[in-house]
């Protein structure tokens, strides 16, 4: 099927170019991210919005995998790999197919595993809203943040009692880590969402500056912690920001939570 004309009226249809995909570093979301018309499995993302529903599956999670271990950093921890399993086949889907996110929560549907972890997510509308090539990053993820992403950001720190900017701190370390990992040579990157203070609005951005400043990768912390350290049987991130540690001796970047089923 031919890509839409940028601009028209017509769409496209994101089926054709869901295979191969995932390939590479990214070869692991094959089974996080998958199209299906009509599907009814899971919940619907839209659910989550509402912090009464978020509530129960926080606490689920939380007596399931770490039962011992502080709630906020659990619920810190179930954001990172809904984070991790949702914006890195967003990202890639909406660069291979030069679209918009897909952004509506009503036609995302979260499936959870046993201990009410994100396990995958469906994509019930199979139709995408074509965009110019000169579309900028913020342009493509424009209305995914808005309609999306902030509203579960407010709902998951209305529940947990977390700080939004934990949240939002995440959230652009796994778009910062999509765009340098798992994004083709030539694809255009959606860095300028975590390198620029304010959005095309005026307003502040709450993606910039996961990382505080550094000269190496080696050397570099997150700006905000993520509280993973509070959890039992959890190593801190390698980025941890309250610990001191030597350099790292390698040149790839650490592994997310969205490389493994197991918590790192």
């Amino acid at each position: 099927m031919p890509a839409a004309a940028p601009g028209s009226d017509e769409t496209i249809d994101l089926t054709d170019y869901t295979d191969g995909l995932f390939h590479g570093a990214a070869a692991h979301l094959v089974d996080r991210f998958v199209i299906e018309p009509g599907s009814a499995d899971g919940r619907l993302c839209s659910d989550l919005l509402d912090p009464a529903s978020l509530f129960h599956i926080l606490e689920d999670y939380s007596v399931a995998r770490y039962p011992n271990s502080d709630r906020r950093s659990a619920a810190s921890m179930w954001a990172q790999y809904y984070f991790g399993f949702l914006i890195p086949p967003l990202i890639l889907l909406g660069s291979d197919a030069d679209c918009e996110l897909p952004d509506n929560p009503d036609n995302l549907r979260l499936v959870l595993d046993k201990d009410h972890q994100p396990r995958r997510f469906i994509l019930t509308d199979h139709l995408g809203r074509p965009l110019s090539g000169t579309a900028s990053p913020f342009e493509r993820m424009e209305t995914f943040i808005e309609r999306h992403l902030a509203p579960l950001v407010f709902s998951l720190s209305a529940r947990s009692g977390v700080s939004a900017k934990v949240f939002w701190m995440s959230a652009a370390v796994i778009l910062d880590y999509t765009c340098d990992v798992f994004l083709k040579p030539g694809q255009m990157s959606f860095k300028p969402l975590t390198q620029e203070r304010l959005l095309p609005n005026g307003e502040r951005n709450p993606l910039f500056g996961p990382y505080r400043p550094s000269g190496s990768e080696a050397t570099r912390t997150r700006r905000i912690c993520c509280m993973r350290y509070n959890l039992e049987d959890v190593d801190r991130c390698p980025d941890c920001p309250l610990k001191p540690k030597p350099p790292r001796e390698r040149t790839e970047r650490p592994a997310l939570v969205t490389q493994t089923d197991e918590t790192p």
